[in-house]
């Protein structure tokens, strides 16, 4: 059934959903002048309900931001968020960017830092991402700003898993983690252990990864977050499933996704159909896969979650080749790397250019093969991303063997 490209795209789904999970904030007291004007204080407070709903949802680190008090920077703001959960991370970028200057405050300044180096990180461009980490790290440090610096050292965590150090990854993991137990936040410890457990499931130490999300799914209970409860309830599912364990695994995606529904979260409601469609295709149900997949391509558009989108295409992508549906197969990459393109996500146009590779392969296309797996391999050459550097090298290599073969 292709076990090792399944068990890739578990891990890229894991990724995926645990992205958002980069940093935990806590938001300051809400300060309001007695004598501003109406529209004003409106503005004001419609950028907090903003901030404080994408903080929940993303775990965005925002101390700071609910108090800037000039108008056209809180505009800026407000566009640059929009821009963000539209996937326009180069847009959001210059937003942030314009909120920046003699205006801001020190926590204010760590948390746009923060804010530009996540749009980076979204569009691989890790290198710039990381600039922007070390600029708020060493403001954060100046500041004695611990939450700002346990966002950030997780930030730099998500920057080295996304290279392949994944023990470097794991010591900024730690780090964050202790500073978080140390300041009593226990939402930011969830998102720690959350992160270890990842990586832990990359290196394929399923039973630590399980290990570290059964202990944030304790947090979550203790401190009665839902949302986090139905994130680590999905994550427990992917790890069950890359164990082989599919009922299990389907069990706890099916948990999560009632919760998700109850509390209205569609973007991860998206997600946890998209799990389960891929444990369907392990379990070798591929039209009940196809079925998942649409269902969660079906939210993703709805809701403008372009992202989520190009993973469900590619996911169909996935079902179709092991059908043997390739023309269909290649369609659905197509499509998918279209989108990773349009929004910038360098790492996501890699790995659907790999997969139109994969397809040629298949159909005996070897040169229309090899011309996308070296496209794929020069972006993951330029991101750093070391693990796929080699995994397609291996593939480039393959190929040529059987081009040898053939002549």
């Amino acid at each position: 059934m292709g076990t090792v490209a399944i068990i890739a795209t578990i891990i890229g789904t894991l990724l995926a959903i645990f992205a958002a999970y980069v940093g935990f904030r806590q938001l300051r007291r809400w300060r309001q002048e007695p004598k501003e004007k109406e529209d004003d204080r409106k503005d004001r407070e419609e950028l907090k309900d903003r901030l404080d709903d994408l903080s929940k949802k993303f775990g965005l680190y925002i101390d700071g931001l609910p108090e800037m008090t000039e108008k056209k920077r809180r505009a800026s703001l407000s566009s640059g968020l929009r821009s963000m959960q539209a996937s326009k991370y180069k847009e959001a970028i210059d937003f942030f960017r314009k909120c920046l200057g003699e205006g801001a405050t020190p926590s204010q300044k760590i948390a746009l830092l923060i804010l530009i180096g996540n749009c980076f990180l979204s569009l691989s461009r890790l290198k710039e991402a990381e600039g922007y980490y070390s600029e708020a790290e060493t403001a954060a440090r100046e500041t004695d700003d611990n939450e700002g610096l346990s966002a950030i050292l997780g930030n730099k965590g998500i920057v080295y898993k996304t290279k392949g150090e994944l023990d470097k990854a794991l010591e900024y993991y730690h780090q964050a983690q202790k500073i978080h137990r140390e300041i009593g936040s226990r939402e930011g410890e969830s998102s720690d252990l959350v992160n270890v457990g990842i990586v832990y499931g990359i290196k394929g130490e399923l039973d630590k990864s399980l290990e570290h999300f059964q202990q944030a799914l304790k947090i979550h209970w203790e401190i009665g977050s839902r949302h986090g409860e139905a994130s680590a309830l999905g994550n427990m599912g992917i790890v069950f499933g890359m164990k082989g364990d599919l009922d299990k695994a389907l069990e706890y995606h099916k948990q999560a996704l009632k919760i998700d529904r109850e509390l209205g979260n569609r973007k991860e409601e998206s997600d946890n159909l998209g799990n389960m469609g891929i444990v369907y295709q392990m379990k070798g149900d591929l039209d009940k896969a196809l079925e998942y997949h649409q269902q969660a391509l079906k939210i993703d558009k709805e809701i403008g979650h372009r992202e989520g989108e190009a993973n469900d295409l590619g996911n169909m992508g996935n079902a179709y080749r092991i059908k043997g549906e390739l023309d269909k197969s290649l369609e659905h990459f197509q499509q998918t790397m279209k989108i990773h393109q349009e929004i910038g996500h360098r790492e996501g146009e890699a790995k659907a250019l790999s997969n139109i590779g994969l397809v040629y392969q298949k159909k005996s296309e070897l040169d229309k093969a090899l011309e996308h797996y070296q496209q794929a391999l020069n972006i993951f050459e330029e991101i750093g991303a070391a693990q796929e550097v080699v995994r397609t090298r291996k593939a480039i290599n393959l190929v040529r063997k059987e081009q040898s073969q053939t002549r």
